[in-house]
């Protein structure tokens, strides 16, 4: 069974992250951590799956409260013709004026994904970020990035840019099931395996938080009793850092 295969291969992938990221992550969580500690934001950036993959961290029950994601509707999925996402996502500059409409500043966090780690969009916005003294990490797999020249002016890959590089281990391409009969490979695996990165730094974050002695601002289900008085609560205690509402 493919399907069976596919999965196999994404434990396998996950297994591998688990291992040879553990330092990054680590190290991740405690930046996020030390920033919302002090008062910042952990914003997120992608352009079009990434762009999706940034909302799965963002007001979601079991997660951070002080997530915002940077969106963009040219390079949203959502967006028509969805063809002009590609376009958008290699063209320089309009990244940095995002960023300064967005209210991140000096202290905050910005997580940055891009699989291939080459495009002017994502570059320009770790740069943009970094520029404004945000802690910048990227979420990026080097084997795909280091195979392919980068399509920003500057020459650099989001790896060459970023504070914190979490390597999600895509393989060039993305696609990783070769099907007999079928020249182009199958099967991305660059948003599962990104999925579960945000939602471990998530997770040791919050972590990190408790062992400082911190109450976690952590989003509960609006479906479980007490859920609706619990968000609210937490929304109006964190109200002046919030950008979302």
């Amino acid at each position: 069974m493919w399907a069976e295969r596919y999965l196999d291969r994404l434990t396998a992938k996950l297994k591998e992250v688990q291992t040879i990221e553990r330092d990054p992550i680590l190290r991740s969580a405690a930046a996020i951590a030390e920033a919302i500690t002090k008062g910042g934001m952990l914003y997120v950036f992608g352009c079009g799956h990434s762009a999706a993959l940034s909302m799965d961290i963002f007001y979601r029950a079991g997660g951070l409260l002080l997530v915002q994601p940077i969106l963009d509707e040219r390079v949203s999925l959502h967006h028509q013709p969805v063809t002009e996402i590609s376009e958008w996502e290699r063209k320089e500059g309009w990244a940095w004026e995002l960023l300064g409409n967005s209210a991140a500043q000096a202290g905050d966090i910005m997580i940055i994904l891009s699989t291939s780690g080459r495009n002017g969009a994502p570059v320009d916005m770790a740069l943009a970020a970094k520029g404004a003294g945000l802690t910048v990490i990227g979420v990026t797999s080097r084997a795909y990035a280091e195979s392919l020249p980068s399509r920003h002016s500057s020459g650099k890959r989001l790896h060459e840019v970023a504070d914190i590089v979490i390597d999600n281990h895509s393989a060039p391409g993305d696609a990783e099931m070769d099907l007999p009969g079928l020249e182009q490979k199958v099967g991305p695996m660059s948003t599962a395996v990104g999925s579960a990165i945000l939602q471990s730094l998530v997770v040791e974050t919050v972590a990190n938080l408790l062992a400082r002695g911190a109450a976690p601002p952590v989003f509960m289900s609006a479906n479980l009793p007490g859920g609706d008085e619990h968000n609210r609560k937490a929304l109006a205690r964190y109200r002046d850092r919030i950008r979302y509402l």
